[in-house]
């Protein structure tokens, strides 16, 4: 019981929020282009708050996993290498093997992994999760475009492009923005902690309502092989075989709760935004996206059973 308890305590605040979101927007009560704002404005303005407030509040040489760090950038490269080498034999040649590749390796974790270790560990789990994420940003908005516009043909990504990507992501500089702060010791007045705070309680939950408002379900049925087989990929084979190294190599509860949050969650919203622009089409990532959205709340549940019962978490 207890174990189931602890898996449900993890997801189920997740599920009702999308749930909620999906009611309000085909309920009518909020239109899909208000949610669309919503999901703009905890990307932009909630959550970087959110990271910026839990990095200053963590004790950062804590915090700093050399384990963590190394399992999750060198499991993404793996995942992203041994996708690559499936979508050679498997996916049509051109745009969608990049997509496929994509909907693979690129999780999101600020929306859906955030709420997750919260829901798990506390607030202070979030710290924990802060450093190694600024890490797999820059990795996510390096390599994603890169990939995308090597298989669609049209050459590697300017390096101008790039900087300009990876420096103006709103989760990069809350993050580093909070190092900074921590590191130079440097006071922040009473009003801005608590507007900022006030502000980061509300995004995670505000992501994920609008999130489920821009779900649709409908999609799950059009998903087809490529998709489904993306959506098995990352939320089954390559997910156990992370945290299981990570088990091997001592990771455990908030440690190995970071290596659920990047691998175990669903497809990025982002990586349809970027596929869209990249290669024009991006059709497969949103089936990607939609399908391991769904899918993740089942699976997430069960990998979090499967973990509490061995004792790792």
């Amino acid at each position: 019981m207890e174990i189931l308890q602890f898996s449900f305590n993890g997801v189920a605040p997740i599920c009702l929020l999308m749930l909620l979101g999906y009611g309000l927007c085909h309920g009518g009560f909020m239109t899909e282009r208000f949610a669309q704002d919503l999901n703009r404005f905890a990307y932009y303005v909630l959550i970087p708050c959110n990271l910026f407030l839990q990095v200053v509040r963590a004790d950062l040489q804590a915090v700093f996993d050399p384990a963590v760090v190394a399992v999750s950038l060198g499991g993404m490269t793996a995942v992203m290498l041994v996708s690559a080498t499936i979508a050679h034999f498997i996916v049509p040649r051109g745009h969608l093997r990049g997509e496929f590749v994509q909907g693979v390796f690129r999780g999101n974790t600020a929306i859906l992994g955030i709420p997750l270790i919260t829901n798990l560990y506390g607030n202070v789990a979030t710290g924990v999760l802060a450093f190694p994420m600024t890490l797999v940003l820059v990795y996510y908005n390096v390599v994603a475009p890169v990939m995308l516009a090597v298989y669609a043909g049209t050459g590697q990504k300017k390096g101008g492009d790039i900087v300009r990507q990876v420096s103006t992501n709103p989760f990069l500089i809350g993050v580093v923005a909070g190092i900074a702060v921590s590191l130079l010791s440097l006071p922040i007045p009473t009003f801005l902690s608590n507007a900022a705070n006030s502000l980061g309680t509300a995004g995670s939950s505000m992501a994920l309502v609008a999130l489920g408002a821009t779900t649709d379900v409908r999609g799950f049925r059009k998903g087809g092989k490529i998709a489904l087989l993306a959506t098995f990929l990352r939320l089954v084979v390559f997910s156990s075989m992370v945290l299981a190294v990570g088990i091997l190599l001592g990771l455990r509860a908030e440690r190995l709760a970071v290596l659920v949050c990047f691998f175990s969650t669903p497809t990025a919203v982002g990586s349809y935004v970027l596929a869209r622009n990249v290669d024009g089409d991006g059709e497969l990532s949103k089936q990607i996206l939609i399908l391991t959205t769904i899918a993740s709340m089942f699976t997430m549940f069960l990998t979090l059973l499967a973990l509490r019962a061995l004792g790792v978490m």
